[in-house]
């Protein structure tokens, strides 16, 4: 049976801007979501929302937050050469090019290594985090995650993101 077009809908990656209210450009933060599972990127994207409003509740400032998808390295590497993105969850295992892939290529481009990229997977061997950290993850989270994991790390990473 075909997908309806409901579903193909909820299958493309999405940008969502502006997320945290007016906001003005140097305060927006602009964030990539590279999962190959649309439920993952929905999931992860509606955790991140969540957290610019708790931030922007608890620091009474204002963080605009807008929200990229991608559903493989390629397109995240297409995204980044086009769009001015903050930060990166990035998923391990996808098809096309996997996490580690595609951050050998992030860390082979000067205008793009200084990204933090915050790596997802189930795959929570040592090795794997090793090697994505080699390559330039800022930090690791192991799925299934939860959304005080989530924020730990997002927190951090809005610490090392560039103005």
């Amino acid at each position: 049976m075909a997908p309806t077009s409901i579903e193909e809908d909820l299958l493309k990656p999405r940008i969502y801007r502006n997320l945290g209210g007016e906001v003005k450009s140097n305060e927006e933060k602009s964030i990539l979501i590279v999962d190959d599972i649309p439920l993952m990127r929905i999931m992860l994207a509606k955790y991140v929302r969540t957290l610019g409003l708790k931030i922007l509740r608890e620091e009474l400032s204002i963080l605009g937050i807008e929200i990229f998808e991608a559903s493989n390295g390629v397109e995240a590497l297409e995204c980044l050469k086009n769009y001015s993105i903050d930060l990166v969850f990035l998923d391990l295992m996808m098809p096309e090019m996997d996490g580690i892939t595609f951050l050998q290529h992030k860390k082979e481009n000067p205008t793009l290594s200084s990204i933090p990229v915050i790596a997802c997977s189930a795959l929570g061997e040592r090795d794997t985090v090793e090697k994505a950290t080699a390559l330039g993850a800022s930090s690791y989270i192991v799925k299934p995650f939860t959304l005080k994991s989530v924020e730990e790390k997002f927190r951090a990473a809005l610490t090392i993101m560039q103005p």
